[in-house]
């Protein structure tokens, strides 16, 4: 492995992991204190946390786009600031209005710009390389999942929930920060600018993805897993109850879901470098629909354990081959505003999940139902993109 390539490697890792401060999973930590500190129920905490992700990816639409733009140098710059006041923000929140605030700019420079950053640079490396690249820098995310945590539950014990949004806060500006800026520098390549001509005229851009009729017959299938997986672990409380498991026991499985993204991703990385992402993401869903299935009609003490790797291997796969597939249908000049639009539709659909679900709970729906339903459903978003012809092939024109 050269240098630049491993600075690249270890750049996006980076990026991945510090992605872990904007992430339900950690942020959801912190709600016993928020809630008790506002006198907030959960409905309220979770209003607030559904605004601020709304808004999150609206603003991820836009900023997103900047990668394809500007020296990465800056661009890295400013997402680690972003996250630093972020962290500054949600720990000196004094109203409901400044929490909104708050998990506006975690979700927006945090899960969205920190990972977006990460995983756009590691697919800008040669194409013979780009999946184990991604793969590697995707385990940023499996890591922040184990180590952030234990880590967070010592320090909130140790000095309280505001200091240690304080001590987050400091590690990003003194540590994630400059690595990444000397990482940075190992770089070949670390400008991108809009002044300069297309190195790739053949690349589409975002509007002209949008106008794909392609794209949207992907979404389904691409999108799903966001809006199912958000909906599930939110509600596992319920879920677990309703398969006579324990909470501690149920979330134990959790464990399953990080070792399996983690080996799936190396392996499928491996696959997409040397076969395509868009041969590889054809049947990334069949992982998960098996788990929602197993969940219905198994009944075995390992029955969370095998549910969430089965989860785990869909979200592993997909790492690697959709950022592939992206690239390989519509070229790598404005990739940036391209995952930018997906990252955006993503995050709509972990707002959205967990509302839906919800109400089809409070209505009576019983999670037998849901299960077979969301099933159904990823059969259906399989079955249409198997059908799609996912190759390049040239980009329309813009009418002027």
């Amino acid at each position: 492995m050269n240098k630049p390539l491993a600075a690249t490697i270890g750049f996006g890792f980076l990026m991945t992991l510090s992605s872990g401060f904007g992430q339900t999973f950690f942020i959801s930590l912190f709600n016993p204190a928020l809630r008790g500190a506002f006198n907030l129920s959960h409905g309220d905490i979770g209003g607030l946390y559904f605004i601020g992700t709304l808004l999150s990816a609206i603003a991820v639409i836009w900023l997103g786009k900047l990668i394809d733009q500007f020296d990465l140098r800056f661009y890295t710059a400013f997402v680690n600031i972003g996250l630093a006041a972020a962290c500054f923000t949600i720990a000196n929140v004094n109203s409901a209005a400044t929490l909104i605030l708050a998990f506006f700019m975690l979700r927006l420079f945090g899960q969205g710009l920190s990972g977006h950053t990460g995983i756009t640079t590691a697919s800008r490396v040669q194409a013979e390389y780009r999946g184990r690249s991604v793969s590697l820098v995707g385990l940023g995310y499996s890591t922040g999942e184990i180590i952030l945590p234990f880590c967070t539950v010592a320090l909130i014990s140790a000095y309280g929930w505001r200091q240690t949004w304080i001590v987050y806060a400091v590690l990003v500006i003194m540590v994630i920060a400059i690595v990444a800026q000397l990482l940075l520098q190992q770089l070949k390549t670390v400008s991108r600018s809009s002044h300069t001509q297309s190195s790739d005229p053949t690349s589409w851009n975002r509007s002209q993805v949008m106008r794909d009729r392609r794209f949207w017959m992907m979404a389904p299938a691409i999108f799903s897993p966001s809006i199912i997986s958000t909906a599930l672990f939110f509600h596992q409380q319920s879920l677990a109850e309703s398969k006579g498991f324990t909470l501690p026991y149920w979330a134990a499985g959790i464990a399953a879901y990080s070792i399996a993204a983690v080996l799936s991703s190396l392996l499928v990385g491996v696959l997409v470098d040397r076969y395509s992402g868009a041969r590889v993401v054809r049947y990334y869903l069949l992982p998960f629909i098996a788990a929602v299935l197993v969940a219905v009609f198994l009944q075995t003490s390992t029955l969370p354990f095998i549910y969430y790797a089965l989860i785990g291997a869909t979200v592993g796969i997909g790492t690697p081959a959709v950022s592939a597939l992206w690239l390989e249908l519509y070229g790598s000049d404005h990739i940036g505003a391209i995952r930018a639009l997906t990252h955006a539709c993503m995050v709509f659909g972990t707002a959205l999940g967990p509302v839906i679900f919800g109400y089809l709970l409070d209505a009576g729906v019983n999670w037998n139902t849901l299960l077979i339903g969301g099933a159904i459903w990823m059969t259906f978003a399989s079955l249409l993109l198997i059908s799609i012809r996912l190759e390049w092939i040239q980009r329309p024109q813009l009418t002027r």
